[in-house]
């Protein structure tokens, strides 16, 4: 990042939407400059090979290669926001992956918030050398690349990402805006997003909501105790409580993994 402000290249095979996207970001994102344009993974290659912009604004799905397979053409690696209207899979892999993404038509309050992002990470990328966003990026690649289930989820913090299987989520608990993760070894991540958010991305993949403030992984549960109410227990010995509409729905679930 130069003179305050990051430097961005859009690519987009149609060019209405590349013109449109360039407008919103010059009204409304004076953070943000877009210093080119291409419609193809080839062009758009050697364009930020050569540029190394801070962030690239990419659209998925473009005739012959697409957003993923450019991916493999870089070798140099800015941030990326993903533009689509992609399937479910892509946006979930997406989503595990902390990536930014911007669903078409792009509405303007999405669009200041990625902006939002964009500027907190490119700080952490700049103050911490270490920072793994590479390894975040081709975690997401992997994934794309081997369909099926999820198995690796980004967290970020406030140093940096952290990239966990997610069989070591034990469960997770939602304050507000913010959502902590609870995992193997006594490890605590917090998140500034909704248990809502994971809600939503972890609902098929083992996780269950069980309560207004907390998700579990149903792998990680090993008790459930119905005297005075229910609650759980966990595989670290944590105790946690079970609304009453979601009890018969655990009792459902739990008999594959109480066994």
């Amino acid at each position: 990042m130069q003179n305050n402000y990051l430097n961005a290249i859009i690519v987009d095979d149609e060019t209405h939407a590349v013109a449109n996207l360039k407008k919103l970001l010059g009204i409304y994102c004076p953070s943000i400059k877009v210093t080119d344009t291409a419609t193809g993974a080839e062009s758009a290659a050697l364009l930020i090979n050569n540029l190394k912009p801070d962030v690239v604004f990419l659209d998925i799905a473009m005739p012959k290669k697409n957003g993923f397979e450019l991916l493999n053409m870089l070798g140099y690696l800015p941030l990326i926001v993903f533009v689509t209207a992609y399937e479910k899979y892509a946006l979930n892999a997406i989503k595990a992956a902390a990536v930014d993404f911007l669903l078409k038509p792009v509405s303007v309050t999405e669009l200041l918030q990625v902006e939002k992002k964009l500027l907190l990470i490119q700080a952490v990328r700049e103050n911490n050398p270490n920072e793994n966003y590479n390894a975040v990026v081709g975690n997401l690649v992997n994934m794309l690349n081997n369909p099926g289930v999820i198995k690796k989820i980004t967290l970020p913090d406030t140093h940096g990402y952290n990239i966990v299987d997610i069989d070591e989520i034990m469960y997770l608990e939602g304050d507000d805006n913010y959502t902590s993760f609870f995992l193997n070894r006594h490890k605590k991540v917090v998140v500034s997003k909704t248990l809502k958010e994971y809600e939503n991305l972890l609902g098929d993949l083992g996780f269950m909501r069980i309560h207004k403030s907390s998700i579990i992984n149903l792998l990680h549960l090993k008790n459930i105790n119905k005297e005075n109410g229910m609650d759980v227990v966990m595989s670290d010995g944590r105790r946690l409580p079970v609304s009453r509409r979601r009890s018969n729905e655990l009792l459902d679930k739990a008999k594959q993994f109480l066994t």
